[in-house]
């Protein structure tokens, strides 16, 4: 092969890294070019826009924020060190030009001094919680917090006059409720942590170096910069390293780079100035698992300052944030301790001159009163909901988050394993001018050029068949291995790419006799996706997706979706072919039929996949060879002069290059990865010695055979979840744009105005600060945004994130720095957490109006006793009863009330919009609540005019009366002893609570819609509250009637009357409220 021939491949695949291009990606995005020539990688990040444009509102209220200005891209400069470079730069290293593999490496006193000046070579841990210090946090809740000093006033109150045991219980009951509630929220939020670690864990425990000419083993904390470090199959990367030499070496680092292939890696420089540390594979980045092969290569780096250490110092060095729900409930809560404490206040100082300031610490006790059911009936809806997702295979670390993702308006996800099923599958073959989009029957007749497209699928392929592997015959991989060597020794001084080749031909004399077993065993194929997957145009708006469900034929898609392949290991594009072409063919036939003489194994720079081989059966003798070539389709056709057609072969004009260039777009514009295949004949003597360099062989002028498309085909419940996003606020297909990563640090913020107002974005080849520049932007413009990532090099991102959410097939750190793990990698959960979130914060407003409503109605009756003089209207027991009996039954049913009509069809929540708002408050406490609280004080009055009181006879009678040890009560004439008007006044009490909990149960009714009225809804529609509901009736029942029970509570049977009172009364406000809510 020529140079100039290489220069074009290597210009090629560099393409996708090259700045040097004037026209940026956001002009392209305007020119809207058909096909993109897959010139660009596939994208990182998507960004899903779930609300209009920014308005100059939130523009005026954008909050200033430091932005990571570090580009870990440009930061790494040792990849274009030459050996000489590195041999002055590491002198004590003892670095062997020539041969590496003889460096003597430090000595055990420079690498001892080493340590002790750069410290060992750890990365920033995360403080791990404790179980008890995550059970202690959740008692840090202001609500929990509010009422543990409700809890304690109670507690005084008993200790300033033990006779009244009332407010003991109340004391424990407010206490274990505490207890129970935050129980729950410990240990939900502690299965979700069990599967997660942190950095650490993604370091091995040691490591072989060179030191004093020697290997050996160390702990991987004692690593030092200069070290010379050997790194073998199935090793992880202890530190950063600049290889100096490897063979067949393949480094799986997509959780640190963002690639989905393991990259090849090589000890050449980069042949371009501007190629990154990231594209130039010639660096082990710590962390990274080695696949294949072994390699040797010097520290460069340790601990905090690897690439992964800065990640993490990134991770680890943000605050956790508290969830909007928290905010939301933080600011409720210190409204109500403002309302609370200003109650007590007035309640103390107007009952402390009428009652002539006797028994102070009751009459502040006492009128210190919160809601004490609804923490409990909040946390009973959130946890309601966590189970929910948990069922959807969606876990919540923090059980309040969800609410957040309900009201998030950007959503920036991964493309591949989270919209798409990540199982690349052969869609269509195209030859000459013949599309096959169904698998045709095995047994049916096939054209030359279809036949041989299956052939090539098949035999110029690495994958193998999981039962195949595991029969792989050990000798045949010693064998390779030797014959590996000896091509090194032979070709190391070649200087274009020999560090590829050598260690990938094989001897055609040494296996013209072996047996039909498949020399290239040990060699596996990456396809990347550099130039074989095209840009997709619409991959932020799913249109791709919507059109694969669209145009693909039935059979098509079954065979895609309903897949019985025969299980298979390689990278994902060759796995697709090799199981594609087993449909056709027997695979494994083929391959022992065929006897491959030489092979190139498939590499990020050449491009294509080569082999040369004699099939077993065919006539001639065995000069007959065959190469056979497979890669870019764009690359390959350039390397033909005929192409094979139904008519056979004919010469490769204009009319047929614009027949391969018509398709080869169709493919790219439908979002699909491009092979192409290639043939030649020739003749050799059985023993030529192919090699690799000398370019021995056809490589040019080959017979264009055909292509296929590839495509990850979408999960089934994407299309309708991208749907649902699109009625959810996105605008339209083409209100999008693409940026590169390299561009994103030239954005001034008039660009990310422009862009974040955009309906759609898409992010390509971005590093781990971008992303979490990305998040902050967004952030900066007061949008909600969801983060989803499954790599190291998303945890920055994850963490700032509004809602962090890790893939439960993801790493460690990338869930440790999550809110959420999606253990099934769906799109689809994202949506589905989405519609919780939006019907959670619904029915948590419809629950706070339903509860705050009786707030008042219990603080009236201190009020009239305390600075009226009338008779205690309700006891802390009877409060406690209904805030933790009655009450909890319906508000936590609450969250099981199907959604309103068109919460998907809603835009989402500002910032501004807050959960507890003005109207709600004005509804329930000036409105509702009053209403309820004047029919209680007329259920309360119908017990005195029951025994012929007058009302007016009440004032100021309880200083003297209606108490142990008091004077006698008259009115009408008629006198009433201290017994009579103990029994009486619990009456009243209970009267009070009937007033309470039955005008709740037809309040109920009222707040289970927010938009329209509960008949078009459906009463009978949640079940559960109106189970809820009968049970709230006979609870009641039993408080107020049974004997023992009542007394206790401090209550006593009530006639009829006072529920009809209490009837006549909340009815009509009810059916007055849905009137007006109704649609």
């Amino acid at each position: 092969m020529s140079n100039s021939s290489k220069a074009s491949i290597s210009s090629s695949s560099s393409s996708t890294t090259s700045t040097s291009s004037s026209a940026s990606s956001l002009s392209l995005a305007k020119e809207k070019p058909k096909g993109f020539n897959g010139k660009y990688k596939q994208f990182s990040d998507t960004l899903l826009c779930h609300k209009n444009k920014v308005s100059n509102e939130d523009e005026k209220d954008v909050e200033k924020q430091e932005a990571p200005g570090r580009n870990l891209r440009n930061e790494i400069s040792e990849h274009k060190w030459d050996a000489k470079k590195y041999a002055s730069k590491f002198k004590e290293s003892g670095i062997n030009i020539e041969n590496p593999l003889e460096s003597k490496g430090l000595s055990a006193s420079d690498a001892k001094k080493k340590l002790e000046e750069n410290g060992k070579n750890e990365l920033p841990k995360t403080k791990e919680m404790s179980d008890l210090e995550l059970f202690l946090r959740q008692f840090l809740n202001l609500l929990w917090l509010l009422l543990l000093v409700a809890d304690g006033l109670s507690f005084i109150g008993y200790l300033s006059d033990t006779s009244k045991m009332e407010h003991l219980w109340v004391s424990i009951i407010i206490l274990v409720m505490i207890i129970g509630m935050c129980f729950v929220s410990f240990w939900q939020e502690r299965e979700a942590r069990k599967a997660v670690k942190g950095f650490e864990s993604l370091l091995p425990e040691k490591c072989d170096v060179i030191r004093d000419g020697k290997e050996e083993e160390v702990n991987t904390v004692d690593l030092v910069v200069g070290d010379l470090v050997k790194i073998k199959s199935g090793s992880t990367v202890p530190a950063d390293i600049r290889i100096l030499q490897c063979e067949q070496l393949k480094i799986e680092a997509s959780s640190i780079t963002g690639e989905s292939e393991p990259m090849d890696c090589t000890h050449e420089i980069p042949e371009k100035d501007d190629e990154t540390a990231f594209d130039a594979h010639n660096i082990a980045f710590n962390g990274s698992m080695i696949v294949e092969g072994s390699g040797m290569g010097v520290v460069i780096r340790t601990g905090k300052e690897t690439v992964i250490g800065k990640i993490a110092t990134m991770t680890t060095g943000q605050e956790d944030n508290k969830s909007r729900l928290e905010k939301q409930m933080s600011k409720f809560v210190k409204f109500l301790v403002v309302v609370a404490s200003s109650v007590a206040i007035s309640v103390f100082v107007a009952g402390g001159f009428v009652h002539k300031w006797k028994n102070v610490v009751r009459l502040m006790a006492d009128g210190f009163l919160v809601p004490c059911g609804l923490p409990a009936t909040v946390t009973s809806v959130i946890t309601v909901v966590a189970r929910r997702l948990a069922s959807r295979k969606v876990y919540l670390k923090r059980l309040d988050v969800v609410e957040a993702l309900g009201s998030c308006n950007i959503i920036a996800t991964d493309k591949t394993g989270t919209l798409t099923k990540n199982i690349m599958k052969v869609t269509d073959i195209w030859y000459s001018d013949e599309t096959i989009s169904e698998i045709p029957e095995k047994e049916s007749e096939k054209p030359e050029a279809f036949q041989r497209i299956i052939e090539a699928m098949c035999i110029c392929n690495s994958a193998k068949f999981e039962d195949e592997q595991e029969n792989c015959n050990e000798k045949d991989r010693s064998e390779n291995k030797k014959n590996s060597k000896q091509d090194h020794s032979k070709n190391k001084e070649n200087k274009n790419d020999s560090n590829y080749h050598k260690n990938i031909i094989r001897n055609g004399a040494e296996k013209k006799s072996s047996k039909s077993k498949r020399k290239s065993s040990s060699v596996k194929i990456e396809m990347p996706s550099d130039e074989t997957e095209p840009l997709r145009k619409r991959s932020a708006g799913g249109h791709f997706l919507h059109k694969f469900h669209r145009k693909g034929k039935k059979k098509q898609r079954d065979q895609i979706e309903e897949d019985d392949s025969r299980p298979a290991v390689g990278s994902p594009s060759e796995v697709a072919m090799l199981q594609y072409s087993d449909k056709l063919m027997d695979a494994s036939e083929a391959r022992e039929k065929a006897d491959m003489l030489f092979e190139i194994p498939f590499s990020s720079r050449l491009k294509y996949h080569l082999v040369i081989c004699r099939k077993a059966g065919k006539d001639g003798n065995d000069n007959d060879l065959e190469v056979i070539v497979k890669g870019a389709a764009e690359i390959l056709i350039e390397k033909c002069s005929s192409i094979l057609t139904k008519d056979g072969e004919k010469d490769l004009n204009e009319e047929e290059r614009q027949k391969f260039n018509e398709m080869y777009e169709k493919f790219g514009q439908d979002g699909r990865r491009v092979i192409g295949f290639a043939y030649k004949k020739f003749n050799a003597s059985p023993d030529t010695e192919f090699n690799a360099d000398e370019e021995n062989f056809p490589h040019d002028e080959l017979v264009f055979s055909g292509m296929c498309a590839i495509m990850d085909p979408p999960k089934e419940e994407t299309t309708e979840a991208l749907q649902l996003c699109k009625t959810a606020g996105i605008k339209k297909d083409d209100d999008w744009e693409i940026i590169r990563g390299e561009e994103i640090n030239d954005l001034a913020e008039k660009d990310w105005d422009r862009l974040i107002a955009k309906r759609a974005l898409v992010f390509a080849r971005t590093t781990p600060e971008q992303k979490l520049l990305i998040v902050e932007q967004c952030q900066k413009r007061k949008q909600i945004i969801a983060m989803t990532g499954d790599g190291v090099n998303d945890a920055p991102a994850l963490k700032r994130a509004d809602i962090g959410v890790a893939m439960g097939s993801g790493s460690s750190v990338a869930k440790e720095a999550s809110d959420i793990i999606l253990m099934n990698d769906n799109f689809a959960s994202i949506v589905d957490g989405i519609r919780e979130g939006r019907m959670m914060f619904d029915n948590i407003k419809k629950l706070l109006g339903y509860t705050q409503i009786h707030s008042f109605p219990e603080i009236w009756p201190i009020i009239i006793n305390f600075c009226f003089g009338f008779p205690v209207g309700i006891t802390p027991l009877q409060i406690l009863a209904i805030d933790l009996g009655t009450e909890i039954l319906p508000g936590m049913a609450m969250c099981k009330e199907p959604m309103e009509g068109g919460v998907m069809e809603r835009e989402p929540r500002t910032r501004k919009k807050v959960l507890v708002s003005n109207t709600l408050l004005g509804y329930s406490y000036l409105y509702a609540g009053q209403i309820q609280s004047l029919g209680c004080f007329l259920s309360y009055c119908c017990i005195f005019w029951y025994h012929g009181i007058n009302i007016s006879d009440l004032w100021m009678s309880a200083l003297e009366c209606w108490q142990e040890g008091g004077k006698d009560f008259v009115s009408n004439g008629r006198t009433f002893s201290v017994d009579e008007q103990l029994y009486i006044n619990r009456q009243a009490c209970s009267a009070w609570q009937v007033g309470i909990v039955f005008g709740q149960f037809w309040h109920i009714y009222g707040v289970r819609t927010r938009r329209q009225s509960i008949f078009k809804h459906g009463v009978f529609r949640n079940m559960y509250s109106n189970f809820a509901l009968i049970a709230e009736l006979l609870m009641l029942a039993a408080m107020v009637y049974i004997p023992g029970l009542n007394t206790f509570l401090g209550g006593a049977p009530v006639p009829v009357q006072c529920w009809a009172v209490v009837a006549a009364f909340d009815i009509p406000e009810t059916v007055l409220y849905d009137m007006l809510n109704g649609d």
